[in-house]
């Protein structure tokens, strides 16, 4: 950790830096510290625009700009920076999500905190998760067991975070592993050998069974289908498919689902939801954001599967960049 004279003493950090503070938190003060953001959006005591996009064709990335502002902490505001990159991991041996976190003083814009964004995004994006799956998993008796299997389709940065964010907030026996390589399937079950029963299982077979199941394939088609969901007691946290162009889910199936969000504004440009508004599957009435369930707002239906559609909001961010600010400043 270092400061900056040239920036008024903020502090540096390095993902490395992010990496050992979080750790050193713990998942739970980081899951808490995100279930805080639905909570706070829900009552109206937040400021978060809707993420700016900009798409660099050339590069096949886009450009990502995400302000945000929580009254219950009002010295603090901050803004992310962020590119998907999809090409990054296999032809620049960098991660998929790339950039940087400010953190200000609300008060007079001094810089506070400039960090890498890659772990924030990784830990809030598995927090936000295991908020919901929390909730949800709440709606009804049947699926308050005592062991719980979680399934994991899309084998990739995101599987190592949220198998431990999961196991903060649930009694996992059992994980399952599925994705689009042999490969990444054995390295996510070594790395997890020591730490929970582990072992690979097919797509049909993880959703035909499993009581959590997380998808993160950002895919530009759907490849789960109504027919894919089975008619009994399961949580399915959707995380791939945060844009326009991204849809891992069959609108169809938000016909057949008790469905939630993280972001009105933010959801209804992702893949499957415009899909479904496109086609009038669905009305933007038939939306329900976590916070809005957590706060009463909105209430559970008699559909035993929940889906929560994730799209990262720009309130995790700062959640987050505040709890390591605080933790790690000299």
């Amino acid at each position: 950790m270092k400061t900056l004279d040239e920036l008024g003493g903020a502090v540096v950090l390095s993902e490395f830096e992010i990496d050992d503070i979080l750790k050193e938190i713990g998942w739970p003060a980081v899951i808490d510290a995100v279930a805080e953001t639905f909570f706070e959006e829900a009552c109206g005591r937040t400021l978060a625009p809707p993420k700016v996009i900009m798409q660099i064709e050339k590069y096949v990335n886009d450009y990502r700009v995400m302000p945000s502002y929580m009254f219950k902490y009002p010295e603090f505001c901050g803004t992310k920076l962020v590119c998907a990159c999809p090409n990054n991991p296999t032809v620049n041996g960098l991660p998929l999500a790339m950039g940087s976190y400010i953190l200000n003083d609300a008060r007079d814009q001094r810089t506070l905190m400039v960090s890498g964004c890659c772990r924030i995004t990784a830990y809030r994006t598995a927090a936000a998760s295991a908020v919901a799956i929390r909730e949800l998993l709440g709606a009804y008796p049947m699926l308050k067991k005592d062991k719980l299997s979680l399934g994991i389709i899309g084998c990739g940065e995101q599987a190592y975070y949220h198998i431990p964010a999961i196991q903060a907030i649930a009694p996992v026996e059992k994980v399952f592993v599925n994705s689009r390589t042999q490969k990444s399937e054995d390295k996510l079950i070594e790395h997890f050998r020591n730490m929970a029963d582990i072992a690979r299982a097919t797509k049909k077979e993880i959703l035909a069974s499993c009581d959590i199941v997380v998808t993160m394939t950002p895919t530009t088609e759907p490849h789960i289908f109504v027919e894919d969901i089975p008619n009994r007691p399961m949580v399915i946290a959707a995380i791939g498919g945060d844009s326009d162009r991204k849809i891992e889910l069959d609108p169809h199936i938000l016909t057949v689902v008790d469905h939630y969000c993280d972001s009105y504004s933010q959801v209804s440009h992702t893949g499957i939801v415009a899909r479904a508004f496109e086609n009038l599957i669905i009305a933007p009435d038939h939306l329900k954001s976590v916070g809005d369930y957590m706060v009463g707002k909105r209430h559970a239906t008699g559909q035993p599967v929940k889906l929560f559609l994730s799209t990262g909001v720009a309130l995790e961010d700062l959640a987050m960049a505040i709890l390591i600010y605080k933790y790690g400043r000299p």
